[in-house]
């Protein structure tokens, strides 16, 4: 049995931010809830305000959802849920007292209380997945789409527990709805797929990503294909990641196709040739061209990050399925900032550029953010600051090398500078000329204070760092996987900067 982490207190709290009590649609008694999930009532029938997963919060007349996980068993937490204002629990324990209802998988009854609500309000619903860009896309969405009558996920509340808790925060009046949804595991959308119905499903790309988890990248395909059977009949598919659907799940090596495809038989409708260039040397202008069989467009468009600019056509294309049109959604998201922190957010100090992208990381997210620095038409130099990417599994000693190779031929480096024992087991492999240009970190982060990074080695290299971080300016790009925590590099330059 998982070992809950503190009593009295819930690990789910937090997943979905703001919220205590889920209001079902169409459900308010402990009967018709009973019969939805397929239980056992072991209770009078009895009215209820929402449901809760939450044993902490004060909750008036709720259903308490004893959920499991990994690392978690609410199950633990039903006593706390009913001294808070709980009149009944969902449980796959019999022994639980007082009101409750046993079913057999808590994980189940969530699926199937949010299905039975998502059916009731029937929002317009697309559903977003791929290795990369799923957040950018789902931000542009929700940019374009009324925000008063739409729901989209928060912030990385993307997987199998944050996509139906996402659903249940739509209300009567929700017409759209806009699902970020992310895979931990081999099988993950397996479940989803069989509860839920989606309009639209977006596939932004598929890599090596989280390799190390799935253990192939054929596992991460049939994983993220696991969500075509939720489309519905009358639905689409806009993806830009394979050679063509209808034919087999082979990868594209092109990266410049988008595809659009009926979800009957997979029939292939449309496809986009993209491409995307720096509108003359101005770091933040980009001209992108789209053509088909049927148009060709020439777009003028502002993004901080050139993979924006086809997260940004992904956005429009899709929507235009709904009659929004393309070449305005096209100019409302140029210039689109990520309201996220941390997805590539400029910092911008006295002449410096502090690039915060440090939400996470895998080969091709890192490649993508030093290419545009790379590519800026800026006389200043460039600081690198990599840590560790994780769940790469057999591929992180060539992947993490293959980044060390990029990130010294970024243009006008000054210094780069690795954090964690990935990096630091390949950097024997450079020439000594190399190693010159490198500074190595074994530790994470944690309780290692930028500023004394940058004293210590003054010391070691005679005032080098210190010189990149205090005379002409510099553009400064930070970013690792998640459990890196490079954040607090982010925050100890700014600090030191200021």
């Amino acid at each position: 049995m998982p070992n809950p982490k503190v009593r009295g207190s819930n690990p789910l709290r937090g997943t979905i931010r703001g919220i205590s009590v889920f209001v079902i649609e169409g459900i308010n008694d402990l009967k018709t809830l009973s019969d939805v999930i397929g239980g056992e009532l072991f209770s009078n029938n009895e009215p209820f305000t929402g449901i809760t997963t939450d044993s902490r919060e004060e909750v008036n007349g709720a259903v308490y959802l004893a959920l499991k996980g990994e690392s978690f068993d609410g199950d633990i937490f039903c006593k706390d849920a009913i001294d808070n204002g709980s009149i009944a629990v969902i449980t796959d324990n019999p022994e639980t007292l007082g009101r409750f209802i046993l079913v057999k998988d808590t994980y189940d009854a969530l699926l199937k209380i949010a299905s039975h609500h998502h059916k009731q309000i029937n929002p317009r619903t697309i559903a977003i997945t791929g290795s990369n860009g799923k957040t950018s896309v789902k931000e542009m969405m929700g940019k374009i789409l009324d925000s008063d009558k739409t729901v989209i996920t928060k912030s990385n509340e993307n997987n199998q527990f944050g996509i139906p808790y996402t659903i249940l925060r739509c209300k009567s009046s929700t017409e759209n709805l806009v699902l970020e949804c992310g895979a931990r595991h081999d099988g993950d959308f397996k479940k989803i797929a069989e509860h839920f119905e989606f309009d639209q499903l977006v596939i932004t790309n598929i890599n090596n990503s989280h390799v190390g988890i799935f253990g192939s990248v054929k596992n991460i395909i049939r994983t993220k294909l696991e969500l075509i059977k939720a489309v519905k009949d009358s639905g689409n598919i806009i993806e830009a990641a394979f050679k063509d659907l209808s034919k087999n799940r082979e990868l594209s090596s092109k990266t410049n196709e988008i595809k659009l495809y009926d979800v009957n038989d997979l029939d292939l409708k449309t496809t986009w040739v993209y491409h995307c260039e720096r509108d003359h040397d101005l770091n933040e202008k980009y001209l992108i061209s789209l053509n088909s069989k049927k148009e060709n467009k020439q777009i003028q468009f502002e993004a901080s990050i050139e993979h924006n600019c086809i997260n940004a056509v992904i956005s429009s294309l899709t929507l235009s399925q709904f009659g929004y049109d393309f070449d305005q959604s096209m100019k409302d998201l140029s210039g689109f900032n990520n309201p996220l922190k941390n997805r590539f957010h400029i910092h911008k100090i006295s002449d410096y550029l502090v690039i915060d992208d440090t939400y996470n990381a895998n080969p091709t997210s890192m490649q993508s953010a030093m290419k545009t620095i790379n590519d800026w038409n800026d006389e200043r130099g460039r600081v690198v600051i990599l840590g560790d990417m994780y769940d790469l599994g057999d591929h992180a000693s060539e992947e993490h090398k293959k980044i060390i190779d990029y990130a010294l031929r970024v243009n006008k480096l000054r210094k780069l500078i690795l954090v964690g024992d990935k990096f630091k087991q390949e950097i024997n492999g450079f020439s000594e000329k190399e190693r010159g240009n490198i500074i190595q970190i074994q530790n994470k982060v944690d309780d290692f204070p930028f500023t004394e990074l940058i004293r210590e080695s003054t010391k070691k290299s005679k005032g080098v760092v210190h010189r990149y971080f205090k005379s002409e300016g510099a553009i400064v790009l930070i970013k690792g996987s998640r459990a890196m925590k490079m954040e607090r590099f982010v925050e100890s330059i700014i600090k030191y900067l200021q």
